[in-house]
């Protein structure tokens, strides 16, 4: 009996021994402050809203692609280097003369003019497409110039020629997942690209504006004026879709001050 009564104090003994130094280690963890959170981010919440402001799936509206977001492809340039092979620009004896000695300094966009239809889109501002059945509004953050592509199935008005708009008169129509749009009557005091390509009254733009995929928006754009160009010639852009539902707010009426500095700059020199 003393035997064993002995061996069960050894075992305890040996027991506490090992679970003594544990137990001292867990009041020391349970002394010590709670690590600090206060300068742990918040998790950011999920966005909310739309499909193209959450860059969600692609959606459609009435069996069509809906190209509502917000689009960026980079500045015009020189149009007569985007154009499809065969579809090149090919001036006319005049529209050469226009554009040799055309002066970069009087670019209507300098003066704070619309850019016009196609241009508008070609700025170094993001621009939004607002999708609707009867119609699709292009809205640019340069100058906060608006357009209105009727596609209710309407005509041109009747007098656009003598009334010429800036942006002129688009409408437009589906072909499957396209969406192809006719415009004329375009204020012939536009230029169609930064590098100095003017037009007539007489032009008229075909555009075909389609999703490549859910976030590149394709613009393949005619421009027909016999007045400036030998023949109809075809452009092919891409704009990469940005994330978000919001253009920023721009002006160049405010505070502009180098437009009194600016001196003429002819044909190839301001290129």
């Amino acid at each position: 009996m003393t035997r064993w009564y002995c061996a069960l104090i050894l075992a305890a003994a040996v027991a506490f021994a090992i679970a003594a130094p544990a137990a001292a280690e867990q009041r020391g963890r349970g002394s010590q402050p709670p690590p600090a959170t206060d300068r742990v981010a918040p998790p950011k919440p999920a966005p909310v809203g739309a499909w193209w402001h959450t860059g969600g799936p692609l959606q459609r509206q009435a069996g069509r692609p809906d190209l509502t977001g917000v689009w960026f492809g980079g500045t015009s340039g020189d149009l007569s280097r985007a154009t499809l092979p065969g579809q090149e620009l090919v001036l006319t004896p005049h529209g050469k003369q226009r554009w040799d000695s055309v002066d970069h300094a009087k670019d209507p966009n300098t003066a704070c003019l619309p850019p016009g239809p196609a241009r508008m889109i070609m700025m170094a501002h993001p621009a939004m497409i607002v999708q609707r059945p009867d119609m699709v509004v292009i809205l640019t953050e340069s100058q906060r110039t608006f357009r209105i592509i009727y596609t209710d199935g309407r005509g041109h008005p009747h007098d656009i020629a003598d009334y010429p708009e800036w942006m002129g008169s688009s409408v437009g129509t589906w072909e499957g997942d396209t969406l192809v749009v006719d415009t004329v009557g375009v204020n012939d005091r536009t230029w169609l690209d930064t590098a100095g390509h003017e037009h007539s009254d007489k032009l008229r733009v075909t555009e075909r504006f389609r999703l490549a995929d859910p976030n590149t928006l394709e613009h393949v754009v005619t421009y027909d004026d016999p007045v400036f160009f030998v023949k109809p010639f075809t452009t092919r852009r891409l704009f990469e879709r940005q994330v978000g539902d919001r253009i920023m707010d721009h002006s160049c009426l405010e505070n502009e001050k180098d437009r009194e500095l600016l001196v003429p700059t002819l044909g190839d020199a301001g290129r």
